[in-house]
């Protein structure tokens, strides 16, 4: 019996290590920026890192083809009414496409603190 027991435990040990190690290896990538355009019609918004504020009123595009701009995403699937332009956030995702601007789906989006 006592041999069972120790089978037992070190399958469940060997288990929760191989199920730690899986939930170890999926970090997510911490986008920092500033949302430049909140698409209503397509449930997203644009995240542009080190946006210079005489860059907010313009077009994205000629915002994007400038190339100030190297790190840029859109961040799909989320609530448009939830962000203004303007506001400065980070967006926690796993994977992005190639494209520019790289296209993820968040698993958390947090507003930066305003000090005053």
């Amino acid at each position: 019996m006592q041999l069972k027991t120790s089978t037992i435990s070190k399958k469940a040990l060997i288990f929760i290590f191989l199920l730690l190690l899986t939930a170890c290896s999926k970090d997510d990538i911490i986008f920092k920026g500033t949302v430049h355009t909140v698409d209503v019609d397509n449930n997203r918004i644009l995240v542009i890192a080190q946006l210079k504020e005489e860059d907010l009123d313009k077009n994205y595009k000629e915002v994007l083809e400038t190339s100030m701009y190297s790190q840029a995403i859109w961040v799909n699937e989320v609530s448009p009414s939830k962000y203004t332009k303007g506001e400065e956030i980070e967006v926690f995702y796993q994977t992005s496409d190639d494209s520019f601007p790289a296209q993820v789906t968040a698993s958390k989006i947090v507003k930066s603190k305003i000090e005053q």
